[in-house]
């Protein structure tokens, strides 16, 4: 089944929290036969280590929970040559990793290759709510129930979600500073690319890891199923244009829209 089979169902745009039971060790291991990931994730952490691996003192003994739980599922060895820090342990794992405190629901550290267009520097030492502040309406209409329910995630227990957006090419690293090509008034429909963030959250002793992975795919591919385009098509007409601004792509929306009506009318023929 495609990845994006499920996400998208009638109604208007909303931020949704649609939490479900996921499984921590399954999501943290190796997925990629081709190990393509793992070395993309490298070239970035080989090109500019301080972009996307950051972490506060206090969260060293939290890295090393990480390890152990890593290594308690064999995901990773250790290595006599390398300590076991959070570079290490990114450059071994293909999720990208965030820690959050339990006590305060602080970003304490983060590896991060593949960013959906923020900077996990930003993100360091602010609250989960903090972070969400620059997201337009996301706080109003479901930031309390992410803050209650992470802090209220139980040991042994793991969840998931996804965010989606679009973006203009299948690229998985969005940091900020590579300044990709948004989505403009000049896009056309073959250009676009559906891109989903897969989240999991889970507890670890004195923090929430989450676990993050990047799907992409071109648009048209939603276009095999009728029912889930005509849903997309509504999500994006609808979205707010605050919210369009903020996923960069205010100016692209209505002919986003038009393209899939047309393209959807053609392939009926």
């Amino acid at each position: 089944m495609p990845f994006w089979k499920k996400l998208f169902a009638t109604g208007d745009f909303e931020w949704s929290f649609r939490m479900r039971a996921g499984d921590a060790q399954e999501f943290f291991a190796p997925q990629d036969e081709s190990s393509a990931l793992l070395a993309e994730k490298n070239r970035w952490l080989d090109a500019s280590p301080e972009r996307y691996v950051r972490s506060l003192p206090a969260a060293e003994p939290l890295v090393q929970e990480m390890w152990a739980m890593a290594e308690a599922w064999q995901h990773v060895s250790p290595s006599p040559d390398h300590p076991k820090d959070l570079v290490h342990l990114a450059r071994r794992c293909e999720p990208d990793l965030l820690l959050m405190e339990s006590s305060t629901m602080k970003v304490v550290a983060g590896a991060v290759c593949m960013p959906s267009s923020w900077d996990l520097q930003h993100a360091l030492g602010k609250t989960v709510q903090e972070v969400h502040d620059v997201v337009p309406r996301l706080n109003p209409q479901i930031g309390e129930k992410i803050g209650t329910f992470l802090r209220q995630i139980p040991p042994g227990k793991a969840f998931r979600r996804e965010n989606w957006s679009f973006t203009r090419d299948a690229e998985h690293n969005y940091h900020p500073a590579l300044q990709r090509r948004k989505l403009d008034e000049t896009i056309t429909i073959d250009e676009i690319h559906l891109r989903v963030e897969q989240q999991l959250f889970c507890h670890i002793p004195g923090a929430v890891l989450m676990g993050l992975r990047i799907k992409t795919c071109p648009l048209t591919d939603l276009a095999e199923d009728a029912e889930i385009w005509c849903y997309l098509a509504q999500k994006i007409r609808t979205m707010p244009d605050d919210v369009a601004d903020y996923k960069s792509m205010l100016h692209a929306r209505d002919p986003m829209v038009a393209s899939m009506h047309q393209y959807q009318s053609i392939t009926r023929e």
